[in-house]
């Protein structure tokens, strides 16, 4: 089987049957779509159910909820594909997509990661706009180190995993699962999962529709635990990383650490006393490296309010 398509659901009734439909609509048939409900209480696990009667869907269902990371992590304990693709159950794939990625990864000598584009929607919006994760030249294959350096010279590593396609024994074998309990588990599992494959193809091809949502999680006002989950994610990148052997590559990847630990803090608003002993101002002036980033790092280390306020214009 080459495929394993995991679909994670926690109450998303009003998109799931047109996730699941886009999958079992392929034309393409070396598949299997893994459904996993995460205790919704709406009517996703009925829906969901629904589908069972397909031989290419199996439905899982949890006893209580968890969260994405466990979700996931389920799913790939399941997998019996040799590649894997993370399908959020509020999004969906182009129609014949299979087909061409199956293609793709023949080609292009069955790489451990194939990275693509999308196509992101806004609700109740009729336009779409066609983006890119990755910043690095398509249509190329590239060694991990390669595709790192890439990336990281230019101020990139986009973090979602649900834009890439995995090989699964390059997770099971090196153990990279996601990190339960957190918030932008992305974050701390893309870097991982690159630096350890051997090979990535970026592909100028979009398959993947992904949906922003007026009452999506990345909307809520509160993100004190996004921003105290960030903090986390970045001593353990700090940590996973530090014995890089290549100087140029771990000033790279030091400064995306620096990078992330800024933005974290900043949309999180952690500027009040409670926060002090959370929030080292001068932790991303130690780490980074371009000048853009050591300016904003300076900023950063001076005055939070400053820094917050001019993240928020985007400079």
């Amino acid at each position: 089987m080459l495929f394993s398509i995991i679909v994670p659901i926690y109450n998303v009734d009003r998109y799931l049957k047109k996730c699941i439909e886009s999958v079992i609509a392929q034309d393409y048939s070396d598949f299997e779509v893994i459904l996993i409900d995460d205790f919704s209480t709406d009517k996703s696990l009925e829906i969901a159910r629904s589908y069972e009667q397909f031989p290419k869907v199996r439905l899982i269902t949890k006893e209580y909820n968890s969260g994405l990371s466990d979700t996931r992590n389920i799913g790939l304990t399941e997998a019996k594909g040799d590649y894997v693709l993370f399908l959020d159950s509020d999004d969906y794939i182009e129609e014949g997509c299979l087909s061409i990625i199956s293609k793709l990864i023949s080609i292009n000598n069955k790489p451990d990661i194939l990275y693509f584009g999308y196509f992101e929607e806004y609700e109740n919006v009729a336009q779409e706009m066609k983006k890119f994760g990755y910043v690095s030249k398509p249509n190329l294959l590239y060694t991990s180190k390669e595709f790192l350096m890439s990336e990281l010279k230019q101020r990139n590593l986009y973090a979602a995993a649900c834009f890439g396609i995995y090989r699964r024994d390059l997770i099971i074998n090196n153990k990279l699962y996601f990190k339960k309990g957190i918030f932008h588990e992305d974050e701390l599992w893309t870097p991982q999962i690159v630096f350890n494959a051997n090979t990535i193809f970026a592909s100028d091809y979009s398959y993947y529709h992904y949906l922003r949502r007026t009452n999506s999680i990345t909307k809520k006002e509160d993100k004190t635990k996004n921003a105290l989950d960030i903090i986390q994610i970045c001593y353990e990148l700090d940590h996973i990383f530090k014995n890089v052997d290549t100087r140029i590559l771990k000033k790279y990847i030091d400064n995306h650490i620096a990078k992330i630990y800024m933005k974290g803090i900043s949309e999180g608003k952690l500027d009040g006393k409670k926060y002090r002993k959370y929030v080292n101002r001068f932790y991303p002036l130690k780490k980074a490296f371009f000048l853009k980033d050591r300016l904003k790092a300076l900023v950063f280390a001076i005055n939070l309010k400053l820094y917050y306020y001019l993240n928020d214009l985007g400079l």
